[in-house]
């Protein structure tokens, strides 16, 4: 393979954004070994039910207006983009709020089907709607910076992230071995992750919060009204077909294996999805570009491609060869379970972290119709997939079943976005 590509202005931008978030992630990766010695399987269970809820919330949170920050040619236009995105945030908040004010016992009945399991659950349902509007102030926030190609801030503030949420686990967790120790690490760290970022766009020549209009924000909503039109429903489906395991692991099967398939989460999905986040944090700017000057951005979505694979075939390979025992060795041996897991989904894993950046061409080329029936096709095969093992009270065999059906759909989300790329 030929890898002079990654001595290119892109390369670069992507390994200062790689560079932070390996950081940020070897903090609570490094200390993950430590985490799982202080919170039982349980504990990561429950926290695992309170983040499948703030993923649907903040899918929600600002409309999907926040994609649309880095489309417009004009920062003002952009900017009264963004104040709309945190407008919507506050609001969406406030009604989740109320949601989980009346309805907080029938919630965390749907979540869960373990007595004493239910009663934590619902008990941090009331701190949902904060994290929720915290994440949609921090996106909001990360896609000016990301407009205005401030990577090396977009880093640092990966690293705040996840410093002080870890920091706060280990913390709390040396005192009560109980899930309170992770929600509330986590809680605050996006909290003081914000904070930076607000300060940094506060002080920054580029300031946003300068650019209110109201005709231009009501004109800006009406212009990128494809965005909660289209790519909200289709990523709404996205993330309750992504959740969907966690809803269904516990209400069907005991917490022991949600808390594995937590813990597989925790140490693979983030830092993937994370390291592909970076690369989309560069590859959206440049592909944008390129796809309004010259119509199309086929150069730059085969350089992308070329660095995922690059990034991604060798972690995902150990995975396969070596999951169990990695795990078992990392983690202790009563989260092993959670490495044949891993094993069984790194497949899925390398797909998706190649394909889930380069998808951005579906809101580039305005397709978000199309991406809307790619998403409904995913929820269909993941709700079938479990179907299957739940049926035979198997779960291996529902995330073999799950990384088939996920990797066929994958391939095809990386033909159509390639064929956006190469313009009208």
């Amino acid at each position: 393979m030929d890898f002079k590509f990654l001595k290119s202005k892109f390369s670069r931008n992507v390994l200062t954004l790689v560079s932070g978030t390996a950081v940020a992630q070897a903090i609570p990766l490094g200390l993950s070994p430590v985490l799982t010695r202080i919170y039982s399987p349980n504990d990561f269970a429950v926290f695992a039910i309170y983040m499948s809820v703030v993923a649907v919330g903040t899918v929600l949170v600002s409309m999907k207006y926040d994609l649309a920050i880095i489309l417009p040619t004009e920062d003002k236009e952009a900017g009264n983009i963004a104040l709309l995105a945190l407008f919507i945030a506050a609001l969406t908040s406030f009604i989740l709020l109320l949601l989980v004010l009346f309805l907080n016992v029938e919630i965390a009945a749907m979540l869960t089907s373990e007595p004493e399991q239910k009663k934590e659950v619902a008990k941090w349902l009331y701190f949902t709607p904060l994290s929720v509007f915290l994440m949609g102030v921090f996106n909001a926030l990360s896609f000016w910076l990301n407009r205005n190609s401030d990577y090396k801030t977009m880093a640092k503030s990966k690293v705040v992230n996840s410093g002080s949420m870890t920091g706060t686990q280990l913390l709390i967790g040396t005192t009560t071995n109980t899930a309170h120790g992770l929600i509330s690490g986590f809680i605050f760290g996006r909290a003081l992750s914000v904070f930076y970022l607000m300060k940094r766009v506060r002080n920054g020549n580029a300031n946003f919060l300068f650019h209110y209009n109201k005709e231009s924000m009501s004109k800006m909503a009406n212009r990128y009204k494809r965005f909660p039109i289209f790519t909200l429903p289709g990523e709404f489906v996205n993330v309750i077909s992504n959740q969907l395991p966690v809803f269904l692991l516990g209400n069907y099967f005991n917490a022991g294996i949600l808390g594995n398939y937590s813990l597989m989460e925790r140490a693979l999905n983030a830092p993937i999805s994370l390291l592909g986040r970076s690369v989309l944090d560069v590859f959206k700017q440049k592909a944008s570009e390129d796809y309004i000057t010259q119509g199309n951005c086929r150069e730059i979505f085969v350089k992308t491609f070329k660095t995922l694979a690059a990034l991604a075939i060798l972690p995902c390979l150990v995975l396969f060869l070596f999951g169990p025992f990695l795990f078992g060795f990392i983690f202790g041996n009563e989260w092993s379970i959670a490495g044949e897991f891993a094993q069984i989904m790194a497949v899925l894993f390398f797909f998706k972290f190649i394909a889930s950046p380069l998808s951005y061409m579906f809101n580039i080329a305005e397709k978000q119709h199309i991406d809307l029936i790619w998403q409904i096709g995913l929820f269909t095969v993941t709700v079938t997939s479990f179907a299957v093992g739940v049926s035979y009270d198997n779960i291996r065999l529902a995330l073999i079943c799950f990384t088939g059906s996920y990797s066929f759909l994958y391939v095809i989300n990386l033909y159509l976005s390639y064929q956006f790329a190469k313009g009208k």
